[in-house]
């Protein structure tokens, strides 16, 4: 009977165990399976890295420790943080050193994309500054045929109607020039933490 009753404690403790341990895996985010889209060489410094990062659903994944150690830093995983400290700083013993890390719209996207939709913008925005200027320059030459026309109300209405098409068009030139300003800053910042 005490054979027995080994045997059913041994086995609700393996699956008390096996039910805890899968369930703790499900919560860990897990590259096992996925594609690797391909490598990059890394240097740190000017010396490169005995191993590679790899690129993983658009996100290049870096080998933290070889970086770390190319670098004289110590890396300490505590829980769920990771915490790397360098002395290099000559001001202080010991700093902690900030790692950025993008998590914008542009996320995983590689540097060439990036620089190419940037170009894109920069046009952008040059080619509708250009078009809001010669907006303006017709919003001017309306106000002095205006003044010309100033006793025809036929003309006065027609000047009156291309003015407010105008105007429009010259809002929504202004509303287009924010956005891709506002696209280009994102774009910057994802850049900047990438290099």
């Amino acid at each position: 009977m005490k054979k027995w009753s080994y045997l059913l404690s041994g086995v609700l403790i393996g699956a008390v165990v096996a039910t805890a341990g899968s369930s703790f895996a499900d919560q860990v985010k897990s590259l096992v399976g996925e594609k690797v889209a391909g490598e990059y060489a890394v240097k740190v410094n000017g010396n490169s890295l005995v191993e590679n990062a790899i690129v993983v659903d658009g996100k290049a994944h870096v080998p933290l420790r070889a970086v770390t150690d190319s670098l004289g830093a110590n890396l300490k995983v505590d829980g769920k943080i990771i915490q790397i400290e360098s002395s290099n700083n000559p001001s202080s013993k010991q700093t902690n050193t900030e790692v950025k890390i993008y998590s914008g719209k542009y996320q995983g996207w590689p540097v060439s994309k990036l620089e190419e939709r940037k170009s894109e913008l920069e046009k952008f925005v040059s080619d509708t500054e250009k078009d809001k200027e010669n907006l303006q320059k017709s919003l001017e030459k309306y106000n002095k045929l205006r003044e010309e026309y100033s006793g025809n109300k036929k003309m006065l209405g027609n000047l009156d109607s291309e003015t407010k098409g105008t105007e429009e068009v010259l809002q929504e030139a202004e509303t287009n020039i924010a956005k891709y300003k506002t696209e280009l800053e994102e774009i910057n910042k994802a850049i900047a933490a990438l290099k």
